[in-house]
């Protein structure tokens, strides 16, 4: 997902910080206190449905797209109903959930 191997998301950075910490100072605490900030987030994330959301509204989208450019001719009413027809769908997935 990164765009370099070797680039750190927000949450890998802070956890290398901490890391970093522990490792020259032998104070713990920070790196305990992220780590406690981390599986708090990841626990929200799995309970909310955050992540599942994102990524039907992604996929929604990308389906969007790929009608229009699938029917570069369509007329407007055309585009409106299929554009009805995938947030309906993604209506539904949500209630899924």
């Amino acid at each position: 997902m990164n765009p370099e191997p070797w680039a750190l998301n927000s949450v890998e950075l802070l956890q290398q910080i901490g890391t970093l910490i522990w490792s020259t100072t032998g104070d713990s605490q920070v790196t305990q206190e992220l780590a406690k900030l981390r599986v708090g987030y990841e626990i929200y994330q799995r309970l909310s449905g955050e992540r599942e959301m994102d990524a039907l509204r992604n996929q929604t989208i990308l389906n969007i797209c790929k009608w229009v450019n699938d029917h570069p001719k369509a007329s407007k009413d055309e585009m409106m109903k299929e554009v009805g027809k995938q947030i309906a769908q993604f209506a539904e997935n949500v209630e899924k959930m």
